[in-house]
């Protein structure tokens, strides 16, 4: 990774590849999907929890395969499904903090994305002509705004969550095409039961603090477990 801060005299004439290819990074099997997402992303994705790198906590990703490198959405045409996690639309961009603290955009140079000197005039510009933020950019600029806003709600939803006891962990069994049986593990989704049985006052205050919302949109997106293996299935 090489972040930079963005400015439209050093990165100019830079140009972004915005289709979804697996050349582009995309040949992922999971993003990170944020509680203000999961009522859109439900409805396509299987919504589950993983421990963090070292165990400190949860995070919720959407799944879109069952092994490292597997994406079943991604085809030759581009992405199959009508919503895209805001942590997968944000490539190249990252959020970076100024000396004032203040929010500051910044772009992976090294990222695949980056549309290279001998692939021409491909991709789409980041700055207008003479120097206004295009489009895209404007575009990219509220993404990342709404993007860092909902994530600093997140470590109140997984604290909610902890203290209730509501994240049991659940596997995924799995039968390969030669018909050998295998078992995705490691991931965690809500206890319904433990849900169901939270007293008025405790169920109140995560309506109140709006989780509760994103709790069941979690429970409903398992639904789409057997459309993931049917497709990676057919894959």
């Amino acid at each position: 990774m090489n972040p930079a801060l963005l400015d439209n005299i050093t990165h100019r004439h830079l140009r972004i590849h915005t289709e979804r290819a697996a050349q582009r990074g995309d040949a992922r099997h999971f993003a990170l999907a944020l509680p203000a997402e999961f009522r859109q992303l439900q409805a396509h994705f299987p919504i589950v929890f993983q421990l963090v790198d070292g165990g400190t906590g949860f995070q919720p990703v959407a799944l879109f395969g069952l092994e490292e490198g597997q994406n079943v959405f991604l085809t030759d045409t581009g992405w199959d499904a009508p919503v895209v996690p805001m942590a997968l639309q944000r490539d190249p961009f990252l959020i970076g903090r100024g000396p004032d603290d203040s929010l500051q955009l910044h772009i992976d140079l090294d990222s695949p994305r980056i549309v290279r000197a001998h692939e021409g005039e491909v991709g789409t510009a980041l700055f207008m002509p003479h120097g206004g933020f295009s489009d895209y950019l404007d575009h990219v600029v509220q993404l990342m705004e709404h993007l860092h806003a909902q994530a600093q709600q997140l470590p109140a939803f997984i604290e909610a969550l902890t203290r209730h006891q509501l994240l049991e962990p659940f596997a995924i069994d799995i039968e390969t095409p030669d018909g050998e049986q295998q078992r995705l593990t490691g991931l965690f989704t809500i206890h319904e039961e433990r849900l169901a049985a939270l007293p008025g006052a405790a169920l109140e205050a995560l309506a109140r603090d709006g989780h509760l919302l994103p709790i069941y949109m979690q429970i409903a997106s398992l639904a789409q477990l057997p459309v993931l293996l049917e497709r990676s299935r057919r894959r």
